[in-house]
């Protein structure tokens, strides 16, 4: 696919006064990437389905603060509805209320005509209600989801809640944790811990492991153990080979890795793509 022309939103913003919390300022590569797939997905999609929803199950307040600065960004949610044609439906998710307020005033000023549901929830217990905020599906309404999962730590996502959003036709790009499984390894591996077995929907992962290659980092056992699970979902075309590792600035550690996972050939290519868009040294932001 040749590269085309096109305009990101400007990602540095001023204090608006509302509540902004921080993020490290190796969360802009993240957004970059966001809002290139998004992008590509939404007007690529625009004629093909009747509605296309985008899913932001950590939506945070829109804006964020770049850590040891004094420089505010934006976030996945305002720029997902910035793209050139915007999604029908928008479903943005935090468990913190704060953000939520925050976000609902930040999209009023957007003034944007796309459907938008705000749900101040924890995701995990709250996945019913999610799924029926999306456009039902039918021989007259064909609806896809592109859904993004951005959370801080393992703990923070159940597998359970990824199968349920896929009975639905949707992509999704997912924040992986790599730092928080290597720093917390031996209390992961207790035997009284049910994060990593919520995380992947396994609760034998610990016998996987233990047949396994020891050689391999639990961080990447984590990865490769998701994109198996993702697999028998039927997503084949992205996954573990084409994730993307954030590190720290000053470090250069790693910190998570954002995994694409699509049941479509199509996705995979949106989402190579994408890579190519958001490069540092060719983006527009």
């Amino acid at each position: 696919m040749p590269r085309r022309s096109i305009n990101p939103p400007e990602i540095t913003v001023n204090d608006d006064g509302l509540y902004t919390p921080e993020v490290g300022d190796w969360a802009e590569r993240k957004y970059r990437l966001l809002w290139h797939y998004a992008n590509l997905f939404a007007t690529s999609m625009k004629h093909k389905w009747d509605k296309r929803v985008f899913i932001d199950l950590f939506a945070g307040a829109g804006h964020a603060r770049i850590r040891g600065t004094n420089r505010i960004v934006q976030t996945s949610s305002l720029l997902a509805l910035q793209v050139t044609d915007p999604f029908d439906c928008y479903i943005f998710c935090d468990s913190d209320s704060r953000c939520i307020d925050s976000l609902k005033e930040r999209v009023a000023r957007l003034a944007s005509t796309s459907q938008c549901f705000f749900e101040p929830c924890n995701v995990n217990t709250s996945c019913t209600d999610l799924i029926n905020d999306v456009p039902t599906h039918g021989p007259q309404n064909k609806v896809l989801s592109f859904c993004f999962i951005d959370p801080f730590k393992l703990a923070d996502i159940r597998f359970e809640t990824i199968k349920s959003l896929s009975s639905r036709f949707v992509d999704f790009l997912i924040h992986i944790p790599a730092m928080d499984p290597i720093r917390n390894e031996g209390i992961y591996y207790s035997e009284i811990s049910t994060i990593v077995a919520a995380y992947l929907g396994i609760a034998e992962w610990r016998d996987l492991r233990s047949i396994g290659d020891q050689t391999i980092p639990f961080d990447v056992f984590i990865a490769n153990r998701l994109d198996s699970q993702m697999r028998e979902l039927g997503y084949h075309h992205g996954g573990i080979s084409e994730n993307v590792m954030i590190r720290s600035t000053d470090r250069n550690l790693p910190l998570y890795r954002l995994g694409f996972y699509s049941r479509n050939p199509l996705g995979e290519k949106f989402w190579k793509e994408a890579k190519k868009y958001s490069d540092p040294q060719l983006s527009l932001f």
